[in-house]
């Protein structure tokens, strides 16, 4: 077969998907094509005399040919043929590669082979799946006979620790749990090497080849062997569209081609709940339902060929309930169907002795846990158990995730099963919502250790129900922290909370985003915001609790969701409400006296007195910065001969870069631009005007280029930002210039489309109109948004900038030339148009 033959029968396959033809169907149609070349190929080589053989090994030895997958061949000879090697090779190999196609090939005996394994075991576990394509039957049965002497009889306790082992690192490397957002559908926790692993350990230990196999064996039960079965056609499914879109070997799925695969299976928006997340929604809930059934089968097979000691001390801890071997054990499966405190129980013991629930005991609990009734909900007895586990020392995060995997999590709280395995398309939260909100409770703990305030929460079981619940409104489509707290009420009724503390749990769950938004959007300076927050917290105790479930939360939600600057900001925010509410702050600093306290010690950093200066300097802009970078501020200032002074610094995770400037209208659309012309994105930015002029910006940043501290030419930057400053350097054509192709900035993206949006609100502040930006990240968005601010010559008074990733939250507190709000209908609307149809700019930048 000539190589455009095999590339049209490939490309044929593309058609008989849209057919209809999918799954294992489409992978045994392109193992058939390659089958069919390579035996006409070997049968027209010096080989068909039959002293060779050729072999399918690795994925295309199981008949699981993906679009873009390597095609793993052995060609198998026997010492005294190596004078034809070269030509037989060339016979079977070129049309392959003339094809495009990627082949992995050795060439081999079979004593070769078997000593090669010894060493390599993952050769060993591709021979498991070879399969003879053409050539000697014979060769090949010696190579299968010597390989079962070799590596299986006798070896199998031995075979299996290794599998164990390598399944460990594997996931350890690519995801030690089926709830990342960007799985690797291949080699994450729950992806097709777990599956085949399990078939590699089924084959070596017990004689079984299929999963079939497992089932009329009892080792999967019916319900398993069926719902693995579609979880596993599925992810083939994904990775043939997942190769096609990549135009590549691509097992990931990166956010870029979610969407794309989505629209290519079905998936469409409804009711609010976009189609890119009802299918990562599937796909966690298979990658979970294969990664459960793999871990109970290698606990079952290690129990089985272990040659390990068991002990037969048994601790009796319940009425059918014991402690073995380091696991709990439910000793009567009936119990079960008798009594429904045993779902929760079970759990229970296993958080307070922390060790696992053995998987015999799972394995039931995951096939009864159906039988949790409207009754059992409302379970006093029930209920007591859930909150013990929740709040149990050590953290219970091992037992909540074993409860949610069994089913029992969703059956005791029917509301979750709306965030079961819900993917969020956003680039803040690192896992699914159901799986955020169990390591939202582990977080908890952690701060039970590390925060003081902690142990100011009166109701702390109340706080550990909240970190439960707190996003159980999303994927209703409605206002999730609205919805979640209508759903908390119902919840928090059949957990038996008296009146107050299920009022405490509604109003956490209702308000858990309004500290972090407060935080990182609004002027902490401005007089009418701080009162308008103690208004709606009412006292310390709720303000306390909401603080330490935000901090938690973000640390939950993952690295972008929380850094030392929003913590700054968080804990800002909570000290000036938390002073504002009582009087007696049982200790709590003042932060005007925090600010004195400031204004103090950067006194004494200067030999010279400079009080006057330092008394003026804004408070906000006090409790942000260490005395010594006040210090330094100053000094810059005092140093300043050009238009403007540039300090940078390397960060552990980043770098800050300080500008000490003159306030001058457009200023801050110069220093962006500036930043962006030496490829640098901002991650987050304060910025400040002292009551004298003086402007102190610092912005958080990070290199588009990948460049290293050392590597940026800060003086360079310097220079060309006092030419900005001084009218002596166009950043418009420079920068359009620069950035005019967006396609390569795109591609480092995540792949997920922000949606544009601005907000001009004259009610937040009461001196200032507050316009808030959303949109997706590109290299001069925000000079962009600085500079048509600047043309309708809004002067900023104060700007939060935040970038997560792809994604810009800029909030800026604006008045007019007159230090007048921006009340005008007629400049609003403008202004509006103007900023959105710069925030929806993605392809140019004209």
């Amino acid at each position: 077969m000539q190589p455009s033959a095999i590339r049209a029968r490939r490309e044929a396959l593309e058609n008989l998907w849209r057919q209809g033809l999918s799954g294992k169907a489409l992978l045994e149609r392109h193992t058939l094509i390659i089958d069919e070349h390579l035996a006409e190929a070997f049968s027209a080589s010096p080989a068909h005399a039959g002293t060779m053989a050729l072999v399918a090994v690795g994925g295309y030895g199981r008949i699981e040919l993906f679009p873009f997958s390597d095609i793993d061949l052995l060609l198998l000879y026997e010492p005294g043929d190596e004078k034809i090697l070269n030509s037989v090779a060339e016979a079977i190999l070129y049309p392959l590669w003339d094809a495009g196609l990627d082949v992995g090939h050795s060439v081999r005996t079979a004593d070769a082979c078997l000593s090669d394994a010894e060493n390599d075991f993952f050769l060993q576990v591709s021979l498991l799946d070879s399969r003879l394509i053409a050539g000697s039957d014979k060769l090949f049965s010696t190579l299968l006979d010597n390989y079962h002497q070799a590596f299986i009889k006798g070896r199998r306790n031995e075979f299996l620790q290794q599998i164990v082992t390598h399944r460990i690192t594997r996931h350890r490397l690519f995801g030690l749990h089926s709830y990342l957002l960007e799985p690797n559908v291949k080699v994450c926790r729950g992806g097709l090497r777990d599956i085949q692993s399990m078939q590699w350990t089924a084959r070596v230990l017990f004689g079984m080849k299929s999963l079939s196999d497992l089932q009329e064996a009892g080792i999967l039960t019916d319900i398993e062997h069926s719902e693995v079965s579609a979880a596993w056609d599925n992810l083939i499914r994904i990775r043939n569209r997942l190769h096609y879109i990549s135009g590549r070997k691509n097992d990931q799925l990166f956010f870029e081609h979610q969407e794309q695969t989505a629209e290519a299976l079905g998936y469409a928006t409804s009711n609010g709940v976009l189609g890119v997340e009802k299918f990562m929604g599937e796909v966690h809930a298979g990658l979970k339902t294969i990664a459960q059934t793999a871990d109970i089968f290698f606990e079952h097979a290690e129990d089985s060929v272990s040659m390990v000691t068991r002990t037969a001390d048994t601790i009796d801890l319940h009425p059918g309930i014991s402690l073995q071997n380091g696991s709990i054990h439910l000793t009567d499966k009936s119990l079960l169907a008798g009594n429904h405190d045993y779902f929760m129980l079970i759990f229970l013991f296993a958080a307070r002795n922390n060790v696992p629930v053995h998987y015999w005991t799972r394995k039931a609990i995951r096939a009864n846990h159906h039988l949790l009734s409207e009754k059992d909900r409302c379970s006093s007895t029930i209920a007591r158990s859930l909150l013990e586990i929740l709040t149990s020392q050590p953290d219970p995060l091992n037992t909540l995730i074993s409860m949610l995997e069994t089913g029992v999590m969703t059956s005791y709280i029917p509301e979750l099963q709306e965030v079961a395995s819900l993917s969020q398309h956003d680039v803040y939260h690192t896992l699914t919502v159901d799986r955020h909100l169990l390591q939202t409770v582990s977080e908890l703990h952690r701060l039970a250790a590390e925060e003081p305030l902690f142990q100011r929460i009166k109701a702390k079981h109340v706080l550990f129900i909240a970190g439960l619940l707190h996003d159980i409104g999303k994927g209703s489509g409605a206002d999730h922290s609205e919805k979640g707290a209508e759903l908390a009420a119902a919840i928090g009724t059949r957990l038996h909370l008296p009146q107050d503390e299920l009022d405490l749990l509604i109003f956490l769950i209702k308000n858990h985003l309004f500290l972090a938004k407060m935080s990182q959007r609004r002027d902490l300076e401005d007089e009418s915001f701080i009162p308008h927050c103690a208004r709606l917290l009412e006292t310390t105790e709720r303000l306390t609790t909401l603080y330490i479930l935000t901090i938690a939360d973000a640390k939950a939600t993952g690295p972008s969701a929380w850094s030392n600057w929003k913590s700054a900001l968080l804990l800002e925010l909570y000290l000036r409400v938390s002073n504002h509410l009582v009087q007696d702050t049982q200790g709590m600093p003042d932060p005007s006296q925090g600010a004195a306290w400031m204004r103090t010690q950067v006194a004494k950093l200067f030999s010279a007195p400079r009080e006057k200066l330092i008394e003026a300097l804004p408070e906000n802009y006090l409790l942000v910065f260490t005395p010594e970078e006040i210090a330094r501020h100053i000094s810059l200032k005092d140093q300043l001969t050009n238009a403007a002074a540039v300090h940078a610094e390397e960060q552990p995770a980043s770098w800050t870069v300080t500008v000490i400037s003159t306030d001058a209208t457009g200023l801050l659309a110069r220093i962006c631009g500036a930043l962006a012309l030496h490829n640098l994105s901002i991650n987050q930015a304060n910025i400040f005007t002292w009551p004298d002029g003086t402007v102190v910006d610092v912005f958080e940043v990070r290199s588009t280029m990948g460049n290293s501290f050392s590597e940026q030419n800060w003086d360079l930057l310097e220079q060309d930002l006092n030419s900005a400053i001084s009218g002596r350097m166009g950043l418009p054509h420079r920068l359009a210039e620069k950035y005019r192709d967006m396609k390569y900035f795109r591609k480092k993206g995540t792949g997920i489309r922000a949606s544009a949006k601005v907000v001009i609100d004259n009610s937040i502040s009461a001196h200032a109109t507050v316009i808030e930006i959303y949109a997706q990240d590109h290299p001069k968005l925000l000079y962009d948004i600085t500079r048509t601010l600047a043309d309708f010559e809004i002067t900023i008074t104060h700007a939060k900038i935040s970038t997560a990733v792809d994604q810009i939250v800029d909030v800026f507190y604006a008045c007019d030339s007159y230090k007048r709000k921006l009340t005008e209908p007629e400049l609003q609307q403008e202004l509006h148009a103007a900023l959105l149809y710069v925030a929806e700019k993605r392809n140019t930048l004209e």
